[in-house]
């Protein structure tokens, strides 16, 4: 499992049919983005506020409500199950989020110590196990090559992605097992099989940051001194209109000199004016300047995968584990 920010695969952008020509101005940390005919200024906001940022994202969730399965588009934490060793002690764990409701395996550890005894396959086996019980369709995770994709595969799980675009050759896959027939799962016999380890569910913030913090610390062991040469930086774009009303906006990250679009959202009175394209254009320009190779971006089908598509951006894996036919796509673009 990968560390990542919690998975936020939930994008909405406007089409780029637009006759209208718009062009930025820089000034200082706004730019104001003008119509042929000069009216209708809208300004651009590198760094708007917490407040700002929740309008953008209160209005992408409105936008995914409209579709089958777009009320179960935020993440939150759904299963968090601890390893403790025979003296009570912490040792491993699995956190997973529900998203669009299928099942997502967002942290995955075990102390080095205990690694290679299979307590990670219990993990893993008996979060599925309770989240086919709530009855998700299927599981999904990311994991770097230096993580655990063969792990994954050796319980089920199938690659749908590859994502090459990262420094120093990193890699970094999407692997997805759906909950069919011929699922692999844990046995009650093998859940209490664990040599005086126990697992157990546990939602407190203590025990969801040990596990985290164990992960982070084990990504940063491969990872952590190119990330101190290539520093991330997270990207927040606003548009306002001169009246301060909020119209649309973009947020993404970057990470081992790839920029991640986490969500880009355009108001429905103010689509089909090329706002999404220059937000897009914008947040890779900074990327870029930032030392950036490449984007990344994860859409659903009902979210207009073909926007990104027309901006250069191209397919690198499709999961088809969603309910209601939904698929996700997954893009990638090489500056």
């Amino acid at each position: 499992m990968s560390e990542k920010i919690p998975y936020l695969g939930n994008i909405k952008i406007d089409s780029i049919d637009s006759k209208i020509f718009l062009k930025s101005i820089p000034n200082s940390e706004r730019f104001k983005m003008v119509s042929n005919s000069d009216v209708n200024q809208i300004l651009m906001i590198q760094e708007p506020s917490k407040e700002q940022i929740k309008v953008i994202e209160s209005g992408l969730e409105t936008y995914n409500r409209n579709f089958p399965g777009g009320d179960l588009d935020i993440p939150i934490p759904d299963i968090s199950l601890v390893l403790r060793n025979p003296e009570g002690d912490i040792v491993g764990g699995v956190i997973t989020s529900m998203l669009t409701g299928i099942m997502h395996l967002e942290s995955l550890w075990i102390d080095e110590k205990y690694r290679g005894k299979g307590l990670g396959k219990h993990l893993v086996l008996s979060a599925e196990k309770i989240g086919k019980t709530k009855g998700y369709p299927a599981s999904q995770t990311w994991t770097f090559s230096f993580q655990a994709p063969d792990f994954y595969k050796s319980i089920g799980y199938t690659i749908v992605g590859i994502f090459t675009g990262y420094t120093n050759g990193i890699t970094e896959y999407v692997l997805l097992k759906k909950f069919g027939n011929e699922a692999i799962f844990i046995s009650d016999e093998q859940q209490e099989n664990l040599q005086g380890f126990t697992i157990a569910e546990d939602y407190s913030k203590r025990s969801m940051n040990i596990v985290n913090e164990g992960l982070h610390e084990y990504v940063k062991r491969h990872v952590g001194e190119i990330r101190k040469k290539y520093p991330g930086k997270s990207i927040d774009l606003v548009l306002e209109t001169p009246t301060n009303q909020i119209i649309g906006g973009l947020s993404a990250y970057t990470t081992l000199k790839a920029i991640h679009i986490v969500r880009l959202w355009i108001d429905k009175n103010y689509r089909d004016q090329r706002f999404g394209k220059k937000l897009l254009e914008t947040a890779e320009r900074i990327a870029k300047e930032n030392g950036c190779i490449s984007g990344l971006v994860n859409v659903l089908s009902f979210q207009s995968p073909e926007f990104f598509m027309k901006q250069g951006y191209k397919k690198f894996g499709i999961s088809d584990g969603y309910p209601y036919s939904n698929k996700e796509y997954f893009l990638f673009k090489h500056f």
